[in-house]
């Protein structure tokens, strides 16, 4: 029988982390009944909303096998290039303002793709040094400062609720955004193309594609999607902050999301439905432990070891396919 669209996004290895989301959520209630409150949930699903688009393009560029340690950099240049659009063109509408920050997300991205693909530069040493020149740059722009957003437009955004429900009309978007790019994955030629690329760069070749040019335009959408959660984070907070993206350093919480959810760090397989699923879970993990009043250095400490214990499991996981091929003569992820 053919699965349906729900069961081919959201996978069986959802399964385990949602009864560990449900079990979290019993505990809370249980430690303290008054957690489990309408504001509460409405705070919940804000953050599952800023993250959730964060998760979207960090785990389709770790699907491709490639990982971006600027992406939060990304999202402090592109707002603050939301942030001078409007003080330099005064009365101009936010959201024309926030289409310049995504095309300005792209470029950041874009130059990534470049000194990655096109220098052939290490990802990783390269994706850290721009992390520190946009970070520099955002704080020099400012001079280390906040500045307020004052602009009721651009903060209803993310306020505005269904009814009297605690669901923001925020998280209907970003659940669309998952849908949206699920379907990219599973059923085009391009989605199907990230994974034979992510899973086996060489036999991608010889297949006829260009892993090179692939890999950039998941560079180039993880600069979007970071745009996008700059901005949601920015209305959220109502002020543009030049370091607080960088701190809390949401790509690494969706690296964590996505390996818990079956993405793997060595590329070529994965599920957003299930690392959507993953960052619901360290959501929801860390308003428990909020709850339980611990200090955040705990919360940093949890989020870590669930890091660990995800490349753990996938290093493992890894090994085990990678030795099965080799003796069964399987084709590559991503061919299946």
């Amino acid at each position: 029988m053919k699965q349906s669209l729900i069961k081919r996004i959201i996978n069986g290895k959802s399964t385990l982390l949602i009864i560990l989301i449900l079990l979290v959520l019993v505990l809370t209630y249980l430690r303290a009944p008054n957690a489990l409150t309408k504001g509460n949930a409405q705070q919940v699903l804000s953050n599952l909303c800023f993250y959730g688009i964060f998760g979207v393009g960090v785990a389709m560029l770790l699907m491709g096998g490639g990982f971006d340690f600027a992406t939060s950099a990304h999202s402090t240049m592109s707002t603050l290039v939301f942030l001078k659009v409007l003080q330099w063109i005064p009365g101009i509408p936010w959201f024309v303002a926030a289409v310049i920050a995504i095309i300005a997300g792209a470029l950041f991205g874009g130059v990534n793709a470049f000194l990655a693909q096109g220098l052939k530069l290490l990802p990783f040493i390269a994706t850290i040094g721009m992390s520190s020149v946009w970070g520099g740059f955002a704080r020099w722009a400012t001079r280390g400062n906040y500045v307020a957003i004052n602009d009721p437009g651009f903060s209803a955004v993310t306020a505005k609720c269904i009814g009297n429900t605690p669901i923001p009309w925020l998280f209907v978007f970003v659940i669309a955004v998952v849908v949206a790019y699920s379907i990219v994955l599973k059923w085009t030629r391009f989605g199907r193309s990230v994974l034979v690329v992510g899973g086996n760069p060489a036999a991608a070749r010889l297949a006829g594609l260009n892993p090179g040019r692939i890999k950039s335009i998941l560079y180039i959408n993880n600069g979007i999607l970071a745009a996008v959660g700059g901005l949601i984070w920015s209305s959220q907070q109502k002020m543009y902050n030049p370091t607080g993206l960088t701190t809390l350093a949401p790509e690494m919480t969706s690296l964590t999301a996505a390996m818990l959810g079956g993405v793997s760090f060595m590329g070529g397989s994965g599920s957003l439905g299930s690392a959507f699923v993953g960052i619901t879970l360290i959501s929801t993990l860390s308003y428990a432990l909020q709850t339980m009043m611990l200090p955040l250095w705990f919360v940093t400490l949890i989020n870590g070891l669930l890091l660990v214990i995800a490349l753990t499991i996938d290093s493992f996981a890894s090994k085990k396919i990678r030795k099965s091929m080799a003796t069964t003569g399987m084709v590559m992820p991503g061919m299946r």
